[in-house]
């Protein structure tokens, strides 16, 4: 999906990828992943891979994806 805005502005424009990222910069100085000098906020930051800390956070999806808890 991410794709999705670049593609419309080329059809409408006739211009590329390049042209699109440029006219987003003009646009907004600091658009989430435009500025590859900073990183977008992507919320806090945990271990997917550790079982536990996905059946504490994520209750519903570890029950249904998650092997039961070995307590």
């Amino acid at each position: 999906m991410n794709y999705v805005a670049s593609e419309a502005y080329e059809q409408v424009t006739g211009g590329d990828d390049d042209a699109f990222y440029e006219a987003m910069r003009a646009r907004q100085p600091v658009a989430v992943g435009i500025d590859e000098a900073r990183e977008p906020d992507m919320g806090e930051d945990f271990d997917f891979d550790d079982d536990d800390e996905m059946r504490r956070r994520l209750p519903r999806l570890a029950e249904l994806f998650l092997e039961p808890s070995e307590d």
